[in-house]
């Protein structure tokens, strides 16, 4: 995947609602940005003057142009500091709504390291091309013209010298850096990467290392892509830093002396101090150039994948506000594939009210994907879910979640208080609802204490507990007793099962324990794309 050009980043549908209200902001900093550079160098002007003639008059105009100057960089700096921090808010807003909108196999496929990137280090890259390019390049293009037109007009076609090396500079981050960059960056993008995985490898499986006697050698790792990154990081500075500065540094040295010796000879002292003085307004910027140009790099490759993501096809978001048919649901002639390899196969299955239904069958057969399909958070390739003889992707998300519960495996917390945990399910349930809900689930624990603190097995009847408490007609399950032992496991099994008879719940359950399975009231057996699923 290629990085987005600068112009095609302007344009992009994707980012183009973020961006695009930036815009005057952005276009007002970088004119103010372009004024105090003009205001400096006027105050420059003055302060030349002086070299020629003490005066109040010269004082007085250097000090209010350097104060106009001033006053201007802080309004262009809070100009587009305040645009980029709306881009900001409003990108992190759509792609939180698109993330929302994922299917869980999308989710799944991005990993957590991906995303983080993304909402993370991604804006982070683009908010510093955002807010720094703009007064970057109008300072580079206007601040050098100016100057290079007031040293012609006072010393005429010698001052050309003093181009040559900025032009240099310029070349060399131009044609030189994104040489390196492309020939290199992939290597150094790798680096990075494993500095991150290597630390969080390092962090996550310390208590086991340590369980088993490995911690040195997971030591020996860490310390060693550390190494790796760090000599990464000084060689990549070495080829693309060092080598322009120390060159520039060099040739500005000689042309500026060879340009103010022969201006000493020829002209009057004023006239050299204007020379040295508006020397360094051309080569400044051109030192700047790397910096810029490090921001854009960074971000039109943050860019490109941040549109990408964007790009994802997600799940419709429907519009049907309400049903009016008796709720059942069922799926239709269904086949889902995951990276080319068929799980569903013409799948069609009415799950009867009232009672629990076990979905059972080998790892890969697709338990987990109909599980989702079910809930409306994957999208069928062929047939489709139907919630009272309506296609789930047909209703509004706000409907679904009010007639869908769905708990995932895994046990997940949200890292605040149990009570608060519970809620989730029933916003307005109280402290007895509540407990009540927790000894269905067979777990006794504070209301108040920290949930990410509890056990795996703790933590997964959490998440039992919300069924017992929701008021969705509809219950999903994805493994919920995995973590239990089976006494437990087979008192959740039972109360889920009085649920589904007292409040007229369809409860789905996926599960491989077939012990468990024989408990529910109906059982759907999934045995891959060679048939299309046996009811018992």
């Amino acid at each position: 995947m290629s990085d987005l050009k600068l112009s095609e980043l302007m344009i992009d549908t994707s980012l183009t609602p973020a961006l695009k209200p930036a815009f005057p902001k952005l276009l007002a900093g970088t004119f103010a940005a372009v004024c105090s550079g003009l205001a400096m160098l006027t105050a420059l002007w003055g302060m030349i003057q002086l070299v020629g003639y003490l005066s109040a008059y010269w004082v007085i105009f250097s000090t209010v142009f350097w104060m106009i100057g001033a006053a201007l960089a802080a309004l262009a700096s809070w100009l587009v500091h305040d645009a980029e921090a709306g881009f900001s808010a409003r990108l992190r807003r759509q792609i939180a709504h698109h993330l929302i909108r994922l299917p869980t196999t999308t989710l799944s496929k991005q990993g957590d390291q991906s995303l983080k990137r993304l909402v993370s280090d991604d804006i982070a890259a683009l908010h510093h091309m955002v807010a720094h390019l703009p007064s970057e390049i109008a300072i580079f293009a206007m601040i050098p013209l100016v100057s290079i037109v007031l040293l012609m007009v006072l010393v005429g076609p010698m001052a050309l010298w003093v181009l040559l090396p900025g032009v240099i500079a310029s070349l060399y981050y131009l044609i030189i850096v994104p040489h390196v960059s492309k020939r290199d960056g992939a290597a150094r993008m790798q680096v990075m990467m494993d500095i991150i995985g290597t630390a969080d490898d390092y962090a996550r499986g310390i208590r086991d290392n340590r369980i088993y006697g490995q911690q040195s050698g997971a030591l020996t790792a860490y310390t060693q892509a550390a190494q790796n990154f760090t000599q990464n990081m000084v060689s990549w500075v070495s080829k693309v830093a060092t080598l322009a500065a120390v060159a520039t540094a060099l040739l500005q040295a000689v042309a500026t002396f060879a340009i103010a010796y022969l201006v000493a000879y020829q002209y009057d002292s004023m006239t050299l101090a204007a020379t040295l003085f508006f020397s360094l307004a051309i080569v400044t910027p051109s030192l700047r150039l790397g910096h810029g140009l490090d921001y854009v790099a960074a971000g039109r490759a943050a860019a490109t994948r941040l549109s990408a993501f964007l790009e994802e096809p997600v799940l419709s978001s429907g519009n049907l506000q309400q049903i009016e048919e008796e709720l059942t649901l069922e799926i239709v002639n269904a086949s889902f594939a995951i990276e080319n390899q068929k799980v569903l196969d013409r799948l069609s299955y009415s799950f009867p009210k009232n009672s629990i239904t076990a979905i059972t069958g080998p790892s890969g057969v697709g338990k987990t994907t109909l599980l989702r399909a079910l809930a409306g958070l994957a999208e069928l390739q062929q047939g489709a879910v139907q919630l009272a003889k309506t296609d789930i992707l047909q209703l509004h998300e706000k409907l679904r979640h009010e007639k869908i519960l769905f708990i995932p495996q895994g046990g997940d917390v949200l890292p605040t208080t149990v009570r608060e945990n519970l809620s989730l399910s029933a916003v307005n349930a109280n402290d007895e609802q509540l407990e009540q809900a927790l000894r269905k689930a067979q777990l006794k624990v504070d209301l108040d204490a920290d949930a990410t603190l509890l056990s795996g097995g703790e933590k997964q009847r959490i998440g039992i507990a919300r069924a017992f408490l929701s008021s969705a007609p509809i219950v999903l399950l994805d493994e919920p007793t995995s973590a239990l032992d089976q006494t437990n496991a087979t008192k959740i099994i039972l109360e889920l099962s009085l649920l589904a008879k007292k409040q007229h719940k369809t409860i789905v359950m996926v599960t491989h324990d077939l012990a468990l399975a024989a408990h529910a009231d109906n059982s759907l057996v999934l045995n891959g794309p060679t048939d299309s699923g046996k009811s018992v």
